[in-house]
């Protein structure tokens, strides 16, 4: 997944798909109200229907892995390897 289409994702989950809404790397998700903990794990579950092989687990859902966009790219890599 690339931060585009990532980007594009969470657009299209959270914010009724306006791709002009200033998404950037360190974007908070969760503080700046984006989604709440609920919509992380919805978004996990469609990152993992968008890329096959990866699975990710309940407990990896964390403000550590899921914070900001950044964290997110970062997480998928560790998953790919």
């Amino acid at each position: 997944m690339t931060a585009t289409s990532l980007n594009e994702l969470i657009c299209r989950m959270f914010l009724g798909g306006d791709t002009l809404f200033p998404i950037e790397e360190t974007t908070q998700l969760l503080e700046d109200g984006i989604c709440d903990s609920l919509g992380l794990v919805q978004l996990a579950a469609e990152i993992e229907k968008r890329t096959p092989g990866i699975k990710i687990r309940d407990q990896e859902i964390t403000h550590e892995n899921f914070g900001t966009p950044g964290a997110i790219l970062g997480f998928l890599a560790t998953k790919t390897k």
